[in-house]
């Protein structure tokens, strides 16, 4: 479960990414986001009718239409989409899979382990540029205003062996920021072919990440040291990072 993330505009490691990207020119649309978890507004990046630009979705991919006007957070959790139910007709996944496909920029996420009286949770941040997130978005039109409103979740794949102490149910889809063509197929709605994304649904970390525990997603006071986690194994921060 990926529950809790944030993007400062000002952390260099934002500004690394999206230069990364090769979308410099779309920061200044970023919004300061110190945290939010589900249900909160944050900031997507997808291909429209306009080209590649940021919007701000809601972060629980189904909604509700309120009797009168605006939109609810559906009753069936969504802000997380599960890799296993992407191929899935019936599932809330499969058409955005195929159609409609986004990026979500974050500076660090936050994932909690364990029973919810008892939960640890850890602040993980990577270490040379910002998290390139999978995720999917929907666009809803409310039946008697109008309005239309976007709607987004992070994709989730099965857990990394190298972090079952910080969530041993599930990882993020991290994207390779620095594979330009995979990031353009992936924000692409016209490749409905997803057969070419099958290997980015394998658990995999493109950076060394630093995991520091801390009381709780509203209070992110470290509660121990922290460890570096990478595609190899787990470090002492003085290791030198070779990702291979």
């Amino acid at each position: 479960m990926c529950g809790y993330i944030g993007n400062t505009t000002d952390d260099p490691l934002t500004r690394t990414l999206m230069e990364i990207l090769g979308m410099a020119d779309l920061l200044p649309d970023l919004q300061d986001n110190p945290g939010s978890g589900p249900a909160s507004e944050i900031d997507i990046i997808a291909k429209g009718q306009r080209g590649t630009q940021v919007s701000t979705a809601t972060w629980w991919l189904l909604l509700d239409a309120e009797a009168d006007q605006g939109f609810k957070p559906s009753r069936y959790t969504s802000f997380n989409t599960r890799s296993d139910k992407l191929n899935q007709p019936s599932s809330a996944g499969y058409h955005p899979f195929r159609q409609s496909r986004c990026i979500i920029p974050a500076s660090y996420i936050i994932e909690g382990e364990g029973p919810k009286n008892a939960r640890r949770y850890h602040r993980i941040v990577p270490q040379h540029h910002g998290f390139a997130l999978g995720g999917l978005y929907r666009q809803w039109t409310h039946p008697q205003s109008g309005e239309v409103k976007t709607a987004c979740s992070v994709i989730t794949l099965p857990p990394h062996r190298n972090w079952q102490n910080i969530h041993s149910k599930s990882t993020p889809l991290f994207l390779p920021a620095d594979q330009p063509q995979l990031i353009q197929d992936w924000l692409d709605p016209k490749i409905t072919d997803v057969d070419r994304f099958r290997p980015l649904l394998e658990p995999r970390f493109y950076d060394r990440l630093s995991c520091t525990p801390i009381q709780r997603p509203s209070q992110q006071t470290a509660t121990g040291p922290s460890v570096m986690v990478d595609q190899q194994g787990i470090h002492s921060h003085s290791e030198p990072f070779r990702l291979q």
